[in-house]
């Protein structure tokens, strides 16, 4: 069907020209419309099977009439209007149009053998109106791969959509590919943040499959794995791990059990118990064994490099080398994605010493977010710089990309990253001196943290918030907030903040230290 609306109330100018078009002209208007709202001369004489002379007479008559316009070298053409060619395409009954499309795709066959990407994807669309499944699923599929290769994953989505729909159509037993259809939209919603059309897709390929093929049923599981550690869902998280990992040891699948390992690693990461992590990611590559994977080896890389980077600052060397490592292997495998996160993990240990280096490797993972399509990794960059820039006291700036990140996150639901908005937003109020929209901020991020178990947050968010309350004097709420923080081990979670929580809880004993001549300056560190 037409991609543009139709307007209910048609203009009465068009509609005078409509009524006044002759049986050819309707014709060729017909075919026109199915083609789009632009044509090339030799495609439409080709598909209507007539003369050039004959057809090149009457688009001069409809060019005079108004209804079309001519492009510059006289092979092109338009219509006047979108809403006279919708007009005209929604004039047609179901069966003209699946004529009229498929005499077009064969058109374009003719004169195109090897067809370039934009042909196969119009290719795809024609033979897909035009019902001829088989031709329709042959360059759909085309068609999704070299959005995948442009980096347009919903354009691929788009394409992969038109195949399962011929697929259902086509007689035959098609689950087997059915599902490896399904995987691959999973996997296309996944990597740009949409995790419940991920688990929707992941979901149907499994029930396809049902007992057969326990490898790829393994690698189905894992990724539904995967959409529930995203979603903060850490339970089935690991318990879609383990099933997942007891089919690869029945099949002896060395990369399954590798990534199986890797991502009960990335939840041990999520509850806080960072040695754990690096030892699953460690097993990890040693599952891996002489395998080549340059995007699992560059996952890794990070994943280790993340546990480096929170068991203290005296490893945060190591840290960087695992992402320099990561950014190595996936600029070679292409991932765009995986890429932005290694440069914005870069970033957010360079940045501790270095505000500026830290900023630069952000901003790369915020380019690489963007051609990889992702606004979860582009809203993640920008919450990262807002810490750097309030240490370098640019304050607008900090609170521009904060409000900017929790737009794109906002679209998305992105539990985590909202969170963080919220603690930047109470930062940036701390700083700027506005104690209460401080602690609105604060106490909104403690409640999520709380909500969904994000232990090292909420422990972190206790702190700033004893914080405050000594800023704004009230010392016993911010002994009360510090105890909160010890209970949760802030300083083993947290071990960068170690100096400063311990520098808070000095400055708090002294209050009522004896023989103290007077309440400290507030001054903890920020």
């Amino acid at each position: 069907m037409p991609e543009a609306p139709v307007p209910e109330e048609p203009k009465r100018e068009d509609t005078s020209r409509f009524e006044r078009l002759s049986p050819d002209q309707h014709r060729i208007l017909a075919y026109a419309s199915s083609i789009g709202s632009e044509f090339d001369f030799p495609l439409l004489a080709n598909a209507m099977g007539v003369e050039e002379e004959w057809l090149a007479e009457h688009l001069e008559r409809l060019v005079h009439l108004g209804v079309l316009r001519e492009r510059t070298g006289g092979d092109r053409f338009a219509f006047a209007t979108e809403e006279f060619r919708a007009r005209v395409y929604r004039s047609l009954t179901e069966s003209r149009l699946r004529v009229l499309h498929r005499k077009i795709a064969e058109a374009m066959q003719r004169m195109y053998p090897t067809a370039p990407a934009e042909v196969v994807a119009e290719l795809g669309r024609h033979y897909f109106l035009g019902k001829v499944p088989e031709k329709s699923r042959l360059y759909n599929r085309l068609a999704s791969e070299n959005a995948r290769a442009a980096d347009d994953p919903e354009s691929a989505v788009h394409y992969l959509e038109r195949v399962r729909v011929d697929l259902e159509s086509i007689p035959g037993d098609h689950r087997h590919e059915l599902a490896e259809i399904d995987e691959a939209l999973g996997e296309l919603c996944f990597s740009t943040g949409n995790f419940a059309e991920a688990d929707r897709y992941f979901t149907a390929a499994l029930e396809r499959l049902g007992s057969d093929e326990p490898r790829i049923r393994g690698r189905l599981l894992l990724a539904r794995g995967e959409v529930a550690r995203e979603k903060l869902d850490v339970e089935s998280a690991t318990r879609q791990a383990l099933d997942a990992q007891r089919l690869f040891e029945a099949t002896d699948d060395r990369l399954g059990r590798a990534q199986t390992y890797r991502l009960l690693g990335r939840v041990a990461f999520h509850r806080g118990h960072y040695r754990e992590a690096l030892d699953e990611s460690m097993r990890s590559l040693d599952a891996l064994g002489d395998l080549r994977d340059p995007r699992l080896i560059g996952e890794l890389s990070i994943d280790i490099g993340n546990s480096f980077a929170l068991l203290g600052p005296e490893v945060n060397q190591e840290a960087i080398a695992w992402y320099e490592r990561a950014i190595d292997r996936l600029t070679q495998a292409g991932e765009w994605v995986e890429l932005s996160r290694a440069y914005h993990n870069l970033g957010v240990s360079l940045g501790e010493r270095r505000p500026e280096d830290g900023l630069e490797q952000l901003e790369r993972a915020r380019e690489m977010g963007d051609r990889a399509h992702d606004p979860r990794s582009v809203g993640r960059a920008l919450l990262s710089g807002v810490e750097f820039r309030l240490g370098l006291g640019q304050f607008e700036e900090a609170a521009r990309d904060n409000e900017q990140a929790g737009r794109l996150l906002e679209r998305l639901d992105d539990v985590l990253g909202l969170e963080q908005v919220e603690v930047n937003r109470g930062q940036i109020a701390e700083k700027r001196g506005q104690w209460d929209d401080a602690e609105r901020a604060y106490e909104k991020a403690l409640a999520a943290c709380h909500r969904f178990h994000l232990r090292a947050d909420e422990a972190e968010v206790h702190y700033y918030l004893a914080r405050l309350r000594f800023k704004t004097r009230n010392l016993e709420a911010a002994r009360h907030e510090l105890r909160a923080a010890d209970n949760l081990d802030l300083t083993d979670l947290r071990p960068a903040l170690a100096p400063q929580v311990a520098e808070l809880r000095r400055q708090l004993e002294e209050q009522v230290a004896p023989g103290a001549s007077g309440p400290a300056e507030p001054a903890p560190p920020s």
